[in-house]
């Protein structure tokens, strides 16, 4: 009798992630398509960490604040049982350094970056990865990055800043996002920037990355998050009025007032912004942008469905860091940290 073959025994990944204010999960997703396991998400917004734990069935979703030491107790039980180096990424609420927010230096919301940063003091991962708007490094906010980079340095880290545009490196928007590379040895920025170089790819077109997409749906009056509607999740369409419809078809594509800016079928998408203002309209149909659309731009795939509330969906998308980008981050930050690593042994 043969003996049955013994199930492969699969290589540990090659970081462990915790992700701190990780809203519905791009940074996640972005660790996850970098080879990464996916140990928990924080975040005190109930619904965006719903989606999270929805999408990351295998890790730990919690609701909770970074600066909780329940969190954090939580958070190092979880490190002490890893088997693989532990990488901290985190997206702080951005809100009070955007331009697109209140722009206030004393928004309460801007101190979670130096909480972020003691939590990664306090359990001393082998690197991590912070990523904001690129408004954090406005003169204005000095005082707030100079006490996150104090609070990195004093617990033995050094931070590399580099600020890079989305839709260079494969996402078809137009968004410029800040990025602290945060590591035990000191990592040139110019180091960094010649190695994301090597990894740009040509801008991607609005009109192209929708395509395939069956037509979209109008939110039924009784919609339910859980109940599949049509064949791609989270394709489903304002309601508009004849009037809206009109104005709508009035706007010739890449134009428009901030509230129906119309997308552009040749080009990438400009930022796509949360909160009060509309998603950007269809390029060729008179209505706004689906939640799905909308998360294609940002450069999620189809199976990552987006939870909670119709009106709050959108805003959950838009406030994630675009995955693609990330990814490419993160891989360059590992490399980098492997790097040294070798020369510290």
């Amino acid at each position: 009798m043969i003996a049955p073959a013994k199930p492969k025994k699969m290589p540990p990944p090659v970081a462990e992630v915790i992700d701190f204010c990780s809203g519905m999960g791009g940074l996640a997703l972005a660790a996850e398509m970098s080879g990464m396991r996916i140990l928990a998400g924080v975040d005190t917004n109930s619904t965006a960490i719903r989606t999270f734990g929805k999408n990351f069935p295998q890790a730990k979703a919690i609701n909770g604040s970074v600066r909780s030491e329940t969190v954090l107790s939580q958070c190092e039980q979880l490190i002490d049982s890893a088997v693989s180096p532990v990488v901290i990424v985190s997206g702080p609420p951005c809100q009070g350094f955007s331009a697109a927010g209140s722009r206030d230096p004393s928004d309460p919301r801007n101190q979670v970056l130096v909480a972020v940063a003691r939590a990664i003091a306090r359990l001393q991962p082998r690197c991590a990865l912070v990523e904001n708007v690129s408004m954090l490094l406005a003169d204005k906010h000095d005082d707030r990055l100079l006490k996150f980079e104090e609070v990195l340095t004093e617990a033995g880290y050094h931070v590399a800043k580099v600020l890079l545009d989305a839709s260079e490196f494969g996402v078809p928007q137009k968004r410029v996002r800040a990025f602290f590379l945060i590591t035990r040895r000191k990592i040139k920025e110019k180091t960094v920037l010649e190695r994301l170089a090597l990894r740009k790819k040509p801008a991607v077109s609005a009109e192209s990355v929708l395509q395939g997409l069956p037509p979209s749906m109008v939110r039924p009056d009784d919609y339910d998050d859980e109940t599949e509607y049509g064949i791609v999740p989270n394709h489903l369409a304002m309601l508009h009025s004849k009037a809206v419809k009109k104005k709508i078809a009035a706007i010739e594509p890449g134009t428009g007032p901030m509230s129906y800016r119309r997308l552009h079928p040749t080009r990438p998408s400009n930022t796509l912004f949360s909160g009060h203002r509309a998603p950007p309209a269809h390029f060729s149909e008179p209505r706004s942008i689906t939640t799905r659309e909308a998360a294609r731009l940002q450069g999620f795939p189809d199976t990552f469905r987006v939870y909670g509330a119709f009106s709050n969906q959108m805003e959950q998308v838009t406030n994630a860091v675009p995955p693609p980008l990330a990814s490419t981050v993160l891989q360059v930050l590992v490399e980098l940290t492997r790097i040294t690593c070798r020369q510290d042994a």
